[in-house]
């Protein structure tokens, strides 16, 4: 008699269910999300790309010949 302890081990068609599940359970979980605010984001992209200019031309050499 075998041991009902012992857990079968996986195979293809196992693995196939389990990765199965699991995407379906990330798109259900995708659903839930709360929807993205685009003026924020943009807010923040826009935001960003001003600090790194400012820093771009602060850190710049300048001519003192002018």
């Amino acid at each position: 008699m075998p041991d009902t302890d012992e857990k079968p081990q996986d195979n293809e068609t196992v693995r196939a269910v389990k990765r199965a599940r699991a995407r379906a359970e990330a798109a259900a979980a995708a659903e839930e999300k709360k929807p993205i605010n685009w003026k924020a984001a943009a807010g923040i992209g826009i935001g960003s790309a001003a600090i790194l200019g400012a820093l771009i031309y602060a850190s710049r050499q300048r001519n003192k010949d002018k």
